[in-house]
């Protein structure tokens, strides 16, 4: 038995052998592996880059993934297209694919095919990508040990919208979010179940599509959180009901200074200069 052997090496080596008992119990620690904060991982696949197919809420589901070269306790991005649209649209468009290059492990799910692509209407377990989320998170930290404080969603329009339901819905596991053209009405509003950092950007008044006002959404949503005490930027562009084309740097600096372990250093500190001059905080 490994213990024996640590036991009889102490006893052959005397007193010197302190460091060496020290060093094979430091080796065991290390292969205990962390407990993973999301539950037991279910039907997990293979994660690799290209399409991923999941079980999840009683349903298979298609994910896009994008792995960076080491992705050994990597942060991980969630990226939700808009509607009419598709994962690989939405990493190449909004230029998410690319944060694989910077150490993230990119996630970007193929809508069920509901008609406004995401469930942000149903707010419980039941909802089928509220599932989809509960099922990949615990698999990817099985498959990878993904820094758990460091897991973050960003999505345009429909996607947007989505990533506006998911600051509400779990804000226990998302570190922060950056909603492009989503919010949320006040009859719609729930607070999160901690604050979290939201970075809201959207194209101002004409930010509108077939009626809907993603102007009057975030500017509800905004109110709503900063009352609740969550830290949110607001960017306000003008390009309408389109990311605007530094959308990438956007969220790349806004998830990389945010944790779920800790708060925002934006409120002491102030917005980077690396923010557009439209973003305030």
């Amino acid at each position: 038995m490994r213990f024996s052997f640590v036991l009889l090496t102490m006893m052959a080596c005397g007193a010197g052998s302190d460091s060496t008992a020290d060093d094979d119990d430091a080796q065991v620690d290390d292969q205990v592996p962390a407990e993973n904060p999301y539950g037991e991982g279910k039907n997990c696949p293979a994660f690799e880059t290209g399409t991923v197919k999941i079980k999840a809420g009683g349903t298979k589901r298609t994910l896009e993934v994008e792995l960076p070269d080491n992705p050994e306790g990597a942060p991980v991005v969630f990226a939700w297209h808009w509607i009419y649209s598709n994962a690989n649209e939405t990493l190449d468009y909004l230029g998410v694919r690319k944060l694989a290059d910077a150490g993230y492990i990119v996630v970007a799910p193929e809508s069920s095919g509901l008609p406004y692509e995401w469930d942000t209407i149903d707010k419980t377990d039941d909802n089928v990508d509220l599932a989809l989320v509960d099922a990949v998170l615990p698999c990817l930290f099985d498959e990878f040990q993904i820094d758990s404080n460091a897991v973050y969603a960003t999505g345009h329009s429909a996607g947007g919208l989505f990533t506006t339901f998911l600051t509400m819905h779990r804000a226990d596991v998302f570190a922060a979010t950056a909603p492009f053209s989503g919010g949320a009405f006040t009859w719609d509003y729930e607070t999160p179940s901690r604050p979290i950092p939201a970075l809201m950007t959207w194209g101002g008044v004409s930010d509108e599509y077939y009626g809907f006002s993603f102007h009057t959404a975030t500017l509800e949503f905004l109110e709503n959180m900063d009352n609740d005490g969550s830290y949110t930027v607001a960017c306000e562009h003008t390009a309408g009901h389109l990311p605007p084309p530094d959308a990438l740097d956007m969220m790349e600096i806004f998830f990389a200074d945010h944790r779920l372990d800790a708060p925002s250093p934006w409120m002491d500190d102030g917005i980077p200069s690396g923010l557009p001059a439209y973003c305030e905080g």
